[in-house]
Formats: structure tokens, sequence, C-alpha cells
């Protein structure tokens, strides 16, 4: 086990060689740093806007280990609070979502309005002779809350850069997801809530670069057609980029020559509403993000991530050490028709839910790469993300004049490496935005 008050986490990463220490997936004491230095200092995804459209709408969510509420006050703003009695604890709201304008602790029935402040303390005359300092113990509330383009962030830490700052080029991709017809997009009702015998940090890793993954892991479902062969038609897994995009945050995407192309990648259920919106969304995003990438998996430092052309977006909670919750949503354009909404969330349900046939394959994956961590031999054996080490394309605007960031081929471990050295600075205490990354 690390001193975690006098070791250097980025030394547990080594870029050169692209090699792990395995104790970043087994060490509690690790876990509890990883709680202090990234948890309460990150930006974290909490949700999307359109899960709140009324006022007084709330729903639950966690930064880290720690519960939240977010509400949509009278005023139309949005904030998030610790989901804890200043009392004794106790969560204050324990329903998923809803409206309310007041929320009461179930234990000794302390009332919180929804902007935070204690309105109501049973007793308050008789039992704490109007003593207690009623202004002093409302909820307490986020540092700093922002949206992109609808989705919800925020962060604990009060000196944390802005929203802006942190996503960096990331949020200029996101745009491929979140604004590519008018109005953006929305939620789908419901989440899909389970528990996982892994470390949060191998689904993280999963999403943000590993497409060496899925000929093997997914083969399966590919062989049985049940995945769609037609998007296949172009050698799959070697034409495509990898984008470091800064910060910790990176994906990953195929590459199109053009608009028939698009096409051929498009899932066979989906090919229709291709067609519909390709003008939109190329006359808005222009040729890079609006033709020739088409996305397909990220990660936003440190537990977001999406299958773009899926429609999901999903947070993996932390819950110890070697256990994670997934969390995850469906999205589609606002002006998508009901049809299409149809098929996305049957999609979702049949690839990427609970017992989806991808889910299954991905999260054996990541339970048996945790076990393997925990053993003292095993934790010896460096993990290896060698894999393009040195061989980044040096000038990705020599591709496309419009690239950001950092790009190597479509298998190349560059994200995986660029999320541990984000992770091993902010486990050394430093901020969560790198000067110059992008440079």
């Amino acid at each position: 086990m690390l001193d975690t008050q006098s070791s250097h986490f980025s030394h547990l990463v080594d870029l050169t060689k692209g090699e792990l220490n395995r104790s970043i997936f087994s060490d509690p004491a690790i876990y509890e740093r990883e709680l202090k230095q990234i948890f309460a200092r990150c930006w974290l995804f909490l949700g999307h806007v359109t899960q709140l459209p009324d006022e007084n709408d709330f729903f639950t969510a966690y930064m880290g280990e720690d519960p939240v509420i977010v509400t949509r006050h009278s005023d139309g703003k949005i904030g998030a609070f610790l989901n804890m009695c200043r009392h004794r604890g106790n969560r204050v709201c324990r329903a998923d979502s809803g409206n309310q304008r007041t929320f009461t602790c179930p234990f000794h029935g302390w009332t919180f309005g929804n902007t935070g402040e204690l309105k109501v303390v049973p007793g308050y005359k008789q039992v704490y002779h109007e003593e207690l300092d009623m202004e002093a113990h409302g909820l307490i509330p986020v540092a700093r809350i922002d949206d992109y383009k609808g989705m919800i962030f925020a962060t604990f830490d009060k000196n944390a850069p802005s929203l802006d700052e942190y996503l960096g080029d990331m949020a200029w991709y996101l745009d491929m997801a979140v604004d590519r017809r008018d109005n953006g997009i929305e939620f789908l009702p419901g989440v899909h809530k389970w528990r996982i015998k892994c470390n949060w940090k191998f689904p993280v890793d999963n999403f943000i670069g590993d497409s060496y993954h899925g000929p093997v892991s997914h083969g399966s479902a590919w062989e049985s057609g049940f995945e769609g062969m037609p998007r296949r038609k172009k050698g799959y897994g070697y034409e495509g980029f990898q984008v470091n995009a800064g910060n910790g945050h990176g994906f990953g995407a195929r590459w199109a020559e053009n608009e028939e192309q698009v096409y051929e990648m498009a899932l066979p259920e989906f090919l229709g509403y291709e067609k519909e919106r390709f003008p939109e969304t190329h006359a808005r995003l222009g040729d890079l993000r609006g033709m020739h990438l088409s996305p397909m998996h990220c990660s936003i430092f440190p537990n977001f991530s999406m299958l773009w052309q899926s429609g999901n977006m999903r947070v993996w909670h932390p819950r110890g050490v070697s256990n994670t919750e997934g969390w995850s949503w469906c999205f589609v354009d606002k002006k998508a028709s009901q049809e299409h909404r149809d098929l996305v969330r049957i999609h979702d349900l049949q690839r990427h839910g609970t017992s989806g046939t991808w889910e299954q394959d991905d999260v054996d994956n990541w339970v048996q790469s945790t076990m393997s961590s925990r053993g003292y031999v095993g934790r010896q054996v460096k993990q290896n993300l060698s894999m393009g080490v040195n061989h980044e394309i040096d000038d990705p605007k020599s591709i496309h004049p419009d690239f950001r960031g950092r790009i190597a081929g479509f298998q190349n471990e560059i994200n995986q490496r660029n999320l541990y050295a984000q992770w091993g600075r902010m486990m050394d205490g430093e901020s969560p935005v790198v000067p110059g990354a992008n440079a």
C-alpha cells in the first residue's frame, strides 16, 4: 500500500513506455485520495436540462460518493446541493426525481427549501430555545454549476476553472452529439442503473479509446448479424482516429471521405434518419465535424462517457475501490420523429442496457481486469498501454485544417495514456486544466 501523503502519483504512470502501476486499481488508500483530489475538484456530469422542464422539478445524482439534489428554482435557474441534512446527515430526498418546493428529512423533520435554506426545525422554540442558527444550517450548495448546451456539470471546488476551460477542445467536438440539429438534444425518460464489481477507471478507459477490443469482445454479436453488418464494409478497426482533446478527455471516430460513406457507417436502423439530418448537420458543423468524423465513443475526465451514434450517455459512479455504479441515459435530437426515438430506445436496450449484448461483454472484461489487480504478484506486473507510443500524428492539420487536439490512428492508446497522466497530475494536487495541452 502506498503512502498517499508523500507519494507522487504521476510516477505511477509512465507515458514514455506506456505502463501503469496496477495498484491504482486496487489500493484503498489511493481510492480515498481519488475522492478528495479528483471527485471533489473536477467538473462532474449530473444530467441534462430536459430532465428539469418545469419550475420546482428535481432529480438526484452523485458527485463521487456524495449524493446531490439538482433542482430548477422558481426563477428558472438550476442549482445543486449536497443531499444531506445538517442535523444527523440523513438524505433529505430519497426519490430519483419529481417536483418539490421543499425537502423534509425523514429522520427528525428538518425541512429545507429547494434553494437550500433551512425553513422548519421541529421544536425550534421548545428544545433549541430559538438559539439554532437557521441561516448557517441550510443545505450545502455545490461551489459552481454550469451547463454546456444543456449538459449540466458541477464542482465542489470554488477555485475550479470555468467549465469552458475544463472541457477545452472537447466542447467543440461535443457539438457532434449535442448540436447536430436546431434546438439540440433531449434525454428520453428513465435511467439504467447497475452495479459492477470493477474499479471505476476501467470503464472510463474503455470508452475513451479502446476500439481495439471490439472485434474480439463483441465478435459474436457482429458475426450473428445482430449488430448490423452494413457498417462493417470499410474494414472496421483501422480507418479513423483517436483524438486527445486535452485535460484527460478523448474520443474515437471513424473517417468518411464523402456523404455516401457516412451512410455506409450508419447503423442500419438509423440510416433513414441519418440521411434526413445530414444536410442540416453538415451546414451547422462544417466538413470535419459534419461529415468526415463519425464519432463512436468518448470519455470526459473523470467519469463521464458517451456512445455517439448509439445515443447513449453514462456516468461511472465510484462505490469503493472495486465497485462501480453505472448510470446510463438515451438521448435524441429534439427534432427527431417518434419513430426514430423508439428505434434509439430499443437499440439502447438491446446493445447497451444492463443485459445488452455489448454491455455483458464489457462488464466481464472490467471485472476480470479488476480482480487480476488485487493479488500481490499481479500488482508487480505493469499494465501495458504502449500501443502507438511515438506513432502519433505530428501534424493533424495536414489531414484536415480544422482538427483540434492531438490525434493518432484509430488503434492507438494515446487517449488512455493521457487519461492516466491527468489522473496522476490531479492526484498530486495539480490543476484540472493543463496549460498548452493541445499546443
